[in-house]
């Protein structure tokens, strides 16, 4: 089974793991991808070797992955090699972590352009942010995004992807999800539904060092995104305090856990918004980032930018396959997108 850091205070009715998938210009082989898997646990000084998996549907084999239960790391292959998908629990790798697990199973560099938050102050441990959370509840509830729902409820996640011909900060992706958000529950609730007090969590790391490869992941929470523009959410990703995505110990660890268990989708966020910035990956040919999807609407949009020629960013929506159709989904992507275009 998965061995998380000790200290991982999550909700724990999902799997937490966080998925990158790769298309590869020359193929890896399932031996070679055995043996450096082995080989990148034993230089980490993690748990076990690894799982890795060998399938032909690679949409079928990133959703299993999705909710895997066992290892830290696995690995999946489709595509006779040339489709690679990284899988981690998120207790011990963040992001960016995925990219140096994509470097040690390709042998090539890997770098992005993202950087860390530092020392910046949180803004209050586990207990604290429960506490804020359920007085949040009781007088401004974050919105929820309007799902449509699967006539069969399916128990893995649902993803969906789209790709722009161009760079997008994650200041303008903030400001489209939330703006896609409320687009999107107009034509699903009507043209006079409202959606006020959208919740963005915004994925951080506190430091961009590939080594050791750990979860250094934070979260900046801002409020009532839907009122704002992309200069006001520029200068809130630059100052807001952060909260720990995770985390705790001691005597609050099991309150927390607690909270979490039962009020996990009431305390989390109208949507998570997760970019690893603009990649240089050679090699590489496209990629795809899946974020978690924890709490509140249990929605994630991910992105990452390969760097070329024409970078090109790849976005992605991930959400529970019990709540989501794949058409609903893909539905909110574009009311995304269209945000982004305006």
């Amino acid at each position: 089974m998965s061995e998380p850091d000790p200290d991982w205070v999550a909700d724990p009715s999902i799997a937490w793991r966080i998925l990158l998938a790769a298309d590869l210009a020359s193929p890896l082989t399932a031996d070679v991808a055995e043996h450096r898997l082995v080989r990148l646990h034993a230089e980490q000084g993690w748990p076990g070797t690894g799982t890795l998996r060998v399938g032909d549907d690679r949409v079928a084999l990133l959703r299993q992955l999705g909710d895997e239960r066992d290892g830290l790391v696995s690995i999946g292959l489709s595509d006779e090699g040339r489709h690679l998908i990284v899988s981690a629990h998120h207790s011990r790798v963040d992001g960016l972590g995925l990219l140096a697990v994509l470097a040690a199973m390709t042998d090539v560099p890997v770098s992005s352009t993202a950087r860390g938050v530092g020392d910046r102050a949180d803004r209050s441990g586990p207990l604290g942010t429960v506490v804020r959370r359920l007085v949040e509840v009781a007088a401004s509830p974050p919105a929820r995004i309007l799902p449509l729902a699967p006539a069969h409820p399916d128990p893995l996640d649902v993803h969906v992807s789209v790709d722009l011909p161009a760079e997008v900060r994650t200041a303008a992706l903030v400001v489209a999800g939330a703006r896609g958000v409320a687009a999107h529950n107009r034509a699903v609730g009507g043209p006079h539904t409202r959606t006020r007090h959208v919740a963005v969590a915004v994925g951080v790391t506190r430091e961009a060092s590939a080594q050791p490869i750990a979860d250094h992941s934070a979260l900046l929470r801002l409020r009532d995104v839907e009122a704002l523009d992309v200069d006001a959410v520029t200068d809130q990703l630059r100052h807001a305090p952060t909260q720990h995505a995770v985390g705790g110990s001691g005597g609050s660890a099991g309150i927390v856990r607690l909270g979490l268990r039962v009020l996990a989708s009431r305390l989390g966020s109208t949507l998570l918004v997760s970019h690893l910035g603009k990649v240089q990956a050679h090699g590489i040919d496209s990629l795809t980032f899946h974020p978690v999807t924890a709490g509140g609407s249990g929605v994630s949009l991910g992105a990452v930018t390969l760097d070329g020629e024409t970078p090109t960013t790849r976005l992605t929506l991930r959400a529970r396959g019990s709540a989501w159709t794949h058409h609903g989904l893909e539905q909110l992507l574009e009311a995304v997108v269209v945000e982004i275009g305006r």
